[in-house]
């Protein structure tokens, strides 16, 4: 947690400077008792036992000189003065730690969102997004708590476990020693309850992750839900899971419960003891009642910091399973990463070169996705890729991207190995357009300058009307103002995909993949989209999979390919009559 913090380390130094001089008044509020008991209530003298420090002596003497209506009015003025300082005091310290708290929360917050966007695509693959939600809203929250209450509570109590202690000890340190036997039991106990709370809180917030991924799903597919009539079996998927998240959690309570009970037994077990002993001292007249009460207050206040830190050490033990969670994320490597001797990329002009390239997505599996694929894509040429599902087109794409990097083979940009230069250099030569027309939560403004964030008014709806996209824009009420909705719910399949080519237009790459970017439109739909892409696909380097033979057929090279390879190479009418399998595809998939 102190590391988490680290970064707000002014806040944190003044908050426990704030709860030392606190524990500073309560130490002289609880020293009022000797002469409240002894000199004014009893009017007596303060007797305290031998071989007390000899400041402590002259303080009990000068306190026996004085009348007792001087102690009397002096504390009157005196006790108001120190609760108002402590109230300033406990004001302060819990105005820095929540400062540290809640920074601390946006900090990794913040370092574990630059860690998602840092992470290669194979870490999604692995991942589920209700999982990685979790970990930025629930588990960063838990370390939150524990450095507003946990952290606060271990440094506070225990400066007045430690201040308590110190005037019990200076009373008798013989009596202190009698409690000191129950410190062990105690501590062995609180160790073994929070080994299982540590433990039952990792599985309540994998739980918890659990039933993000639910929700996540559900949502996003909330169409096919209804589509389907499956409302109630994925109330009872969800309801499952939320009913083992609530019994891990009531078993996590029902076990920090227990620490405090067993913890305040034992201790109070000791202070009978103690009772006893100190009593007789009293009555011997060795010890006056109000330097008694003083080390029975001091002893019984003791209970106080150890109860708060007995459930401090529960909370404690979820923010460390929750860390654990979140270094997880931290600690995993990119594997798609700049070399130390990476250069700035320049725009291939010859061609784009794979070169006996071989990969799979899974290192320890035998199938290889891509194996022994070599082709030059020339540059300024248009090169399609078809081929049955799964063969390895969409893999072809990411590669020249570098979202994955070959295991065997190479890929050059004319004669420059592509994992000598700079991942953004490499990335600001393409642009993608994909079937999954992937869309932001904001205006169609935001949207498109996704593709040049300095772009001007008059460059976006250029590219508007090149993708044919500004007859929509110009209908709707604020234009290029206006909301999309999550993943553009608020259009149709083909307005958004003619915003996602505008935002391509905006980048204008010399390299354009385009995934097949009109198999999930209808007719009318596919109609204008193709011709925003023949506008998008002018003067470049495209590299194209399609299901629609308009897509295709006008393609320099068509490479047709079968389990990762490359079956035949050529343009549409030879392949129909040389290839077979391409005959097919375009037979049953190009929608001829």
């Amino acid at each position: 947690m102190i590391y988490l913090a680290r970064r707000n380390f002014q806040y944190l130094i003044g908050g426990v400077v704030a709860m030392l001089v606190s524990t500073v008044f309560e130490g002289a509020q609880l020293g009022a008792i000797v002469p409240l008991a002894d000199r004014i209530f009893n009017n007596k003298l303060i007797v305290l036992p031998k071989g007390m420090p000899p400041f402590v002596m002259e303080w009990a003497e000068k306190l026996n000189d004085l009348d007792r209506n001087q102690i009397f009015y002096g504390i009157i003025f005196i006790i108001p003065l120190f609760i108002l300082l402590k109230g300033v005091c406990f004001y302060i310290q819990g105005y820095m730690m929540n400062q540290v708290a809640q920074k601390s929360v946006a900090d990794t917050r913040g370092d574990l969102f630059r860690k998602y966007q840092q992470l290669s695509l194979d870490f999604y693959s692995q991942k589920r997004q209700g999982e990685l939600m979790s970990r930025i809203t629930n588990d960063a929250g838990f370390i939150g708590t524990a450095i507003s209450y946990g952290l606060t509570d271990v440094v506070y109590q225990s400066f007045l476990a430690v201040m308590f202690t110190v005037i019990a000890i200076t009373i008798s340190w013989k009596m202190v020693l009698i409690v000191l036997v129950v410190f062990p039991l105690n501590a062995l106990m609180i160790y073994s309850i929070g080994k299982t709370i540590k433990k039952q809180s990792l599985y309540s917030q994998e739980s918890m992750a659990d039933l993000n991924s639910i929700l996540a799903e559900t949502n996003q597919g909330v169409s096919i839900v209804k589509a389907f009539s499956r409302e109630e079996h994925e109330i009872g998927r969800f309801d499952e899971i939320n009913k083992r998240y609530y019994k891990s959690v009531v078993k996590g309570i029902r076990r920090n419960l227990l620490m405090t009970p067993v913890a305040e037994l034992l201790a109070a077990i000791a202070v009978v003891i103690v009772f006893w002993v100190g009593g007789k001292q009293v009555m011997k007249g060795d010890m006056s009642f109000g330097v008694f009460l003083l080390f029975l207050t001091a002893l019984m206040s003791i209970l106080r910091p150890i109860k708060k830190l007995t459930a401090v050490y529960g909370i404690i033990q979820q923010a460390i399973a929750s860390t654990q969670r979140l270094y997880d994320i931290f600690d995993w490597k990119p594997s798609i990463v700049d070399s130390l001797a990476a250069v700035v990329a320049h725009p291939p002009e010859k061609y784009i070169r794979f070169h006996d390239v071989s990969f799979k997505y899974e290192k320890k599996e035998e199938r290889w996705i891509i194996k022994n694929f070599s082709h030059d894509f020339e540059i300024g040429k248009t090169t399609a890729l078809v081929g049955p599902t799964g063969c390895g087109k969409t893999t072809i794409m990411n590669m020249i991207l570098r979202f994955y990097d070959a295991d065997k083979g190479v890929v050059l940009f004319d004669d420059q190995d592509i994992k000598q230069v700079t991942i953004n250099s490499l990335r600001q030569h393409a642009g993608l357009v994909t079937q999954d027309m992937i869309l932001f939560n904001e205006t169609i403004r935001e949207n498109l300058r996704y593709g040049k964030l300095d772009a001007t008014d008059q460059e976006l709806h250029e590219a508007a009307r090149q993708a044919l996209a500004s007859e929509f824009i110009d209908r709707l009420p604020n234009g290029l103002d206006t909301v999309v909705g999550d993943r553009g719910f608020k259009l149709s399949g083909g307005q958004k995909q003619r915003l996602c080519i505008a935002r391509a237009i905006l980048k204008n790459p010399k390299i354009l993949l385009l995934d097949e970017a009109t198999s999930a439109l209808d007719a009318e739909s596919e109609y204008f989209v193709q011709q925003a892409l023949d506008n998008l696909m002018k003067n470049r380097t495209v590299i194209v999979i399609a299901h629609r033979l308009s897509t295709i057929r006008h393609a320099s090279c068509i490479i047709v390919m079968d389990q990762g390879r490359v079956v035949q190479k050529g343009e549409h009418d030879d392949l129909m009559k040389s290839s077979e399998l391409y005959a097919r595809l375009a037979s049953y998939h190009f929608n001829q």
